[in-house]
């Protein structure tokens, strides 16, 4: 059974070329290996946290979430397209067909995260100053998000995007 929550986000960035289908051999193994990678970059993100560098944990905290968002659509057989904007389309895509079992990947969340990220990552100096109070927050999102994700996938519910909306 097709995954369908979502379908209608996801065949219009296929078809605007923001996202790309991949290969289905292999997507699950594909997608564990996402995760995983995604649950080492936390463990790093509260290593700097507990270092004093709270631009770096928010920065890697949201690498993590990241990655275990990507790791959905892989199980997929979707990806971001490269280039600018692509963060964006893991955002749109995920958020629409998770942000309703994974509170972490609602939009409102994903967005502020995203946002707070590139302040993070791209120093300005409009933007208010990264706070250990924020890098919590950013660690404590990626945790749940990869909790959330690991759970779905353990479920194995999703299957290879076929655009078929119902």
């Amino acid at each position: 059974m097709a995954w369908k929550t979502g379908s209608s986000t996801v065949q219009y960035l296929l078809e605007s070329s923001r996202l790309e289908r991949l290969s289905t051999r292999d997507a699950d193994k594909s997608a564990d290996a996402m995760l995983e990678r995604a649950r080492r970059r936390l463990a790093t993100a509260v290593a700097g946290a507990g270092a004093g560098d709270v631009d770096g944990a928010f920065v890697l905290a949201y690498d993590a979430y990241r990655i275990a968002a990507e790791s959905l659509l892989v199980r997929q057989a979707l990806r971001a397209t490269g280039g600018p904007g692509s963060h964006v389309t893991v955002e749109d895509s995920v958020s629409a067909q998770f942000g309703g079992l994974i509170q972490a990947f609602s939009k409102l969340t994903f967005e502020r995260f995203r946002r707070q990220r590139h302040s993070a990552q791209y120093f300005d100096p409009e933007s208010p100053e990264i706070t250990s109070d924020d890098a919590d927050w950013a660690i404590a999102t990626a945790g749940a998000a990869i909790t959330g994700t690991l759970d779905l996938s353990l479920c194995r519910d999703l299957t290879v995007f076929d655009g078929r909306s119902g």
